[in-house]
């Protein structure tokens, strides 16, 4: 009977070693593919720019609010943005020329200035992005408005306003007030003497057919 005892406390034992020589092997074995996986490279996701405009800029931004949807966009969410871009172009606008007056004051070469050009707002700063022929006549009203006699004041306003009606046309905006009174303001033109004549217009005062849509009818 002692001997039966006896060889069941062994057997038991042998038994409890083995279990425990597993549980740890398999332990280790956890741990090794923990430390394994931990070290696979983890795919780092960039943070979307918070511009203000779903992180669109540039070209980019203009194509979106001229009806071209970028892809992985909701058009819902990208038509929202047309208040707000709405300022940024009256700022790039506004600030094509006064760059052309300051050029014109200091003595500078006509210069057509960068495209696209970082804009500013109250609450946001974006790259702004307009088409390349209305930057130029944009900021050539500004240049040559120092200089300009009547009869060149009234074809800068003109084609000032027919830039304008355009982008703000390609864009679905509407002009509540033409940026020829608010840029050109009430100042008085030069004189024409007898020896002036009048200016041709150059080739930055043609239009394409796509610039010669009707804008959009002003609101209140």
């Amino acid at each position: 009977m002692t001997s039966i005892l006896l060889l069941a406390a062994v057997f038991g034992s042998v038994i409890l070693m083995v279990l425990m020589i597993y549980l740890g092997d398999r332990v280790k074995r956890l741990e090794l593919m923990s430390v394994d996986e931990s070290s696979e490279p983890v795919e780092v996701v960039s943070p979307i720019n918070d511009n203000g405009f779903l992180g669109l800029s540039g070209k980019e931004l203009w194509d979106a609010m001229s009806g071209r949807v970028p892809e992985g966009f909701n058009e819902a969410d990208v038509v929202a943005l047309k208040r707000m871009f709405e300022v940024v172009l009256r700022n790039h606008i506004e600030t094509l020329f006064k760059l052309g007056q300051r050029d014109a004051s200091s003595g500078n070469n006509s210069e057509t200035p960068k495209n696209p050009l970082q804009i500013t707002t109250l609450r946001h700063s974006v790259e702004s992005w307009i088409p390349a022929q209305h930057v130029s006549t944009i900021y050539r009203a500004g240049y040559e408005f120092a200089d300009a006699d009547e009869v060149s004041i009234n074809r800068l306003k003109s084609n000032l306003d027919d830039a304008v009606d355009t982008l703000f046309s390609r864009t679905d905006l509407t002009i509540k007030q033409p940026f020829s009174e608010k840029l050109f303001g009430s100042a008085t033109p030069m004189t024409l003497t007898a020896a002036d004549s009048l200016i041709e217009l150059d080739e930055d005062d043609l239009l394409d057919l796509d610039d010669s849509e009707d804008p959009a009818e002003s609101v209140a």
